[in-house]
């Protein structure tokens, strides 16, 4: 008798379709395995809603920080008690970790990560080395995927690769939680990949192909917006800003690592002593398993000549070493 194979397991199923997918891009089946297991299939929703933020660009960072925030129930609630905490603490001030120094961004933060931590939902990091120059395309590739993903703007082959390799990453959360027949809206900051119209739209196109390839079922209306397009209620922003404060706190954390280290538990410290203060608040609130929301780690680390795609950061690799004796905490 053949086994029953879930709707959720379509992605692992022999296809000649999913054996070239496997082929071109083995990492991301590690991605849908680590991730597949944390829930019980598509969210059963019309309407999926993912928010990301992305990090690591800075000269010093040894990985580029991809973090996406899926939510599939709670916006009713998380719109209702963010326009409260606009009214009475934030007013119009955006929720950015490099903002934390000010102090009504630090009074209001307790209610936006309890906020936060109420969404139905799931937040995913995907930390890439930056020495794996290449992911979603290869050298030479930039013209052939430009026609065969119609995009209209000339991207420069490093300018295509970051496109597709958010893209991607986003197609392969949606081959986990995405339901036949839901609408799904993209949600990201004013980044380099949508800065125009034209660069907009190609960035839909690339997120909705890729999407196809990894989903046999039919989707409802798929749309991507910007932090430019909110509203005065800034919904967009208050959401996004949860993937840039997750952003900010692994940019943090792995700066404390010695430059030769990768972020494996085994080989100490993935957490230091001498984080500043809002990102040990941060960490904190991530090791926490016992709200609503869900939060994985992942990483794509270079290794020689081969790609490694892990989990990281599981309940016990969260506990922070005591500070040195005397050293204060900056914040």
């Amino acid at each position: 008798m053949l086994p029953d194979l879930t709707r959720y397991d379509r992605w692992k199923l022999i296809t000649a379709k999913n054996v070239r997918l496997k082929r071109l891009w083995p990492w991301g089946l590690s991605i849908q395995r680590i991730l597949a297991p944390k829930e019980r299939g598509p969210a059963p929703v019309r309407q999926l809603v993912v928010a990301s933020d992305f990090g690591g660009e800075h000269k010093s960072a040894t990985h580029i920080l991809y973090v996406y925030l899926v939510v599939a129930t709670g916006l009713e609630d998380w719109t209702t008690r963010m326009a409260a905490l606009r009214h009475e603490t934030l007013g119009d001030r955006t929720m950015a970790y490099k903002k934390l120094g000010d102090g009504v961004r630090q009074a209001a933060l307790p209610a936006f990560l309890s906020a936060a931590a109420d969404l139905d939902g799931h937040l995913v990091a995907i930390a890439v080395d930056k020495r794996q120059k290449w992911l979603s395309t290869q050298p030479g590739m930039a013209d052939e995927l430009r026609r065969v993903f119609q995009l209209q703007c000339s991207w420069n082959p490093r300018a295509l690769e970051a496109l597709m390799r958010k893209a991607h990453f986003l197609a392969l959360l949606l081959s986990v939680w995405a339901p036949a027949g839901a609408h799904v809206t993209w949600l990201t900051d004013q980044d380099e990949f949508v800065a125009n119209d034209k660069r907009h739209d190609d960035a839909l196109l690339a997120a909705g192909r890729l999407s196809s390839m990894y989903l046999d079922q039919p989707m409802g209306i798929f749309a991507l917006n910007t932090t430019a397009q909110d509203s005065a209620r800034r919904h967009f922003e208050d959401l996004c800003s949860v993937a840039d404060l997750m952003a900010g706190l692994l940019s943090d954390a792995r700066a404390g690592l010695p430059s030769e280290a990768n972020w494996a538990v085994e080989e100490r410290r993935v957490v230091g002593p001498d984080l500043p203060l809002k990102a040990q608040v941060l960490l904190d609130w991530f090791a926490d398993r016992g709200m609503r929301l869900r939060k994985t780690l992942i990483s794509i680390d270079y290794l020689g000549a081969q790609s490694m795609v892990r989990e990281l950061w599981t309940e016990s690799d969260l506990i922070p070493e005591p500070p040195k004796e005397g050293r204060a905490l900056s914040v």
